[in-house]
């Protein structure tokens, strides 16, 4: 057996020009990486060194690591976004507390409640498709999305409210662009002027109509929005959340949320509608069910194209971690305070598991053919696994569905190229598509 080596993994030298990279051609560069470097790769970042690591048996020993092992990467970047109490910024017993709390009103079986709101959200934003005319069909996902979120998670039904609420939320995560994100030179607010200063104007308006929303809830009647479960949550001693840590969890469920659902709605339209024959297939499986949501979300074909969308077009690349002590991983031993990712890309582009691995075949997923969590994990792994996965998924195939059955559309460019957003990877251009009359 060999001792581990205490030297971190090759990679490139500089950040500037990693980074630039990356912001032309987020998939092109990564697995540039991926072939220049191996299954383990050392990227210089302002938060300290990242070992990144994509071989199968690595990514599980990171997901499968004692929690208190790692810390958020990064975390003081996200902070002024996020907040501090954010359940994506905490590690040890604060997170673990937050996500008790937390994972209730996100169990699988109570997304069926909100199966009905997903579905009238879709068919209303749908139908107002102009027809003969290009489209983003990723904007539409995105209003179908907010409201969903808007009426699911904040509780709020008043046709007037649900719009402040939208607008609000949609111009402050528009203000948040890559260029904020990525360059925290950028992140200042030069005596109330800027990119940055309006970000935070926009926030604080968020949080300001977030502290109305939770005025309103008696805790003693909490309703079936997430919202009101949340204030009604207690934890092990009795103690309530604090009004601070509501409204940046509900923030945090917004970024995590809003956009990567509606990412993934426009990679799979994009795809669909370049295999025919797959989308008459979804259309026969799905014909037959009546609109029920309950066996749309059952419906295999379905299950399947929602998972190789996810598969092949993971909308976050990489997930880090700072280790808060010794690790040893593909036989190197990182000090604490380095950083360690998972490629969640170069994961699901490993041809071993995946033949053709940039083909779009759904069939993968059919007859039981899910792959181990370590080889498939769009929505990250171990301890600090998406708490909402069950939500975004149940969402994505009842719009899906919705929208396959209910309109004929037809692409209106090439096949998307990837773009980098604040946080994610996807379509550039949106996917345009035109209704046929």
């Amino acid at each position: 057996m060999h001792e581990p080596t205490h030297r971190l993994p090759p990679g490139p030298r500089s950040e500037i020009w990693q980074t630039l990279r990356y912001l032309r051609d987020p998939v092109g560069s990564i697995r540039d990486l991926g072939r220049r470097y191996g299954d383990l790769f050392t990227l210089p970042s302002l938060g300290g060194a990242l070992v990144v690591a994509s071989a199968p048996e690595a990514v599980r020993a990171i997901f499968s690591a004692e929690p208190d092992t790692f810390a958020p990467f990064a975390a003081d970047a996200m902070a002024p976004v996020l907040g501090r109490g954010s359940v994506l910024l905490q590690h040890g017993a604060a997170h673990r507390r937050a996500r008790r709390l937390m994972q209730p009103p996100f169990h699988g079986a109570r997304m069926r409640a909100y199966g009905a709101t997903m579905q009238d959200s879709a068919r209303v934003h749908l139908e107002a498709l102009p027809r003969g005319r290009p489209v983003p069909i990723e904007d539409v996902f995105r209003d179908i999305s907010l409201n969903v979120i808007i009426r699911t998670i904040f509780g709020v039904s008043a046709g007037e409210r649900i719009a402040a609420c939208g607008r609000g939320v949609r111009d402050t995560i528009a203000a948040f662009g890559p260029l904020i994100a990525t360059f925290r030179a950028l992140q200042r607010e030069f005596a109330g002027f800027g990119p940055w200063a309006r970000f935070r104007r926009l926030l604080g308006g968020v949080h300001d109509l977030l502290r109305q929303e939770i005025a309103a809830r008696d805790p003693a009647r909490p309703g079936d929005d997430i919202l009101s479960l949340l204030v009604a949550a207690r934890d092990e001693s009795g103690a309530p959340m604090d009004e601070q840590e509501i409204v940046e969890q509900l923030f945090t469920m917004v970024i995590a949320g809003h956009e990567t659902t509606a990412t993934a709605l426009a990679w799979a339209v994009d795809e669909l509608l370049r295999q025919p024959g797959l989308l008459g297939g979804l259309r026969e499986e799905l014909r037959p069910l009546g609109g029920d949501p309950d066996r749309i979300a059952q419906a295999p074909l379905l299950d399947a194209v929602c998972a190789e969308t996810l598969r092949l077009h993971p909308l976050i690349p990489l997930v880090s971690r700072k280790l808060l002590r010794p690790f040893e991983v593909g036989g190197h031993l990182l000090p604490a305070g380095t950083g360690l990712g998972a490629c969640l890309l170069l994961v699901h582009l490993r041809e071993a598991r995946y033949p053709e691995p940039l083909s779009f075949r759904p069939q993968r997923f059919l007859d039981g053919k899910h792959p181990p969590p370590h080889e498939y994990l769009p929505f990250g792994g171990g301890a600090r696994r998406c708490l909402g996965a069950a939500f975004a998924l149940h969402e994505m195939k009842l719009v899906l569905a919705t929208l396959i059955l209910e309109l004929e559309l037809e692409l209106a460019a090439a096949p998307a190229r990837t773009g980098v957003r604040a946080a994610t990877i996807g379509p550039k251009g949106g996917v345009p598509v035109i209704r046929r009359r």
